[in-house]
């Protein structure tokens, strides 16, 4: 008999702390950094180098202000690049992180002209990488 009315008394207690947490997770959106790619053949850019760029640049997106709340795994590659002029593109593919449903690929593009050293190689890389990841707000929000 004392195990039901203690089950009765937490009943409200163990549902209001479900709802609770429920609703603090369904309120935040999180980006987390999926699958890096990096071709042979990228002007001397690795795969450590892009994937540290690629997690400075999710960390400074701002989703504060999106209506519909989710998680959302980001994959980045560099998926063009040249020495003469120095460019890279970067894309960024969108999914889902619960359903793996893509969500938007986006594109960014950086160049230099001259004879680049390691540091402007890393510098075009994170510019064209923050191209892509700059319109991740705006790609959330259409979906």
């Amino acid at each position: 008999m004392k195990s039901s009315k203690l089950a009765v008394l937490l009943a409200p207690i163990v549902l209001a702390t479900t709802v609770v947490s429920g609703e603090a997770s369904a309120s935040d959106t999180s980006i987390a950094l999926g699958e890096v790619a990096v071709p042979e053949a990228s002007c001397g850019v690795d795969h450590a180098a892009l994937r540290t760029a690629a997690e400075g640049e999710l960390r400074i997106v701002d989703v504060s202000k999106l209506r519909k709340r989710r998680n959302v795994l980001v994959s980045v590659a560099i998926i063009g690049s040249a020495q003469k002029p120095l460019a890279f593109t970067v894309n960024a593919l969108l999914r889902d992180a619960k359903t793996g449903t893509m969500l938007a690929i986006l594109e960014g593009r950086a160049r230099a002209e001259g004879q680049p050293d390691a540091d402007v190689r890393k510098q075009v890389l994170r510019a064209a990488l923050r191209g892509a990841v700059r319109q991740i707000p705006d790609a959330l929000a259409a979906n």
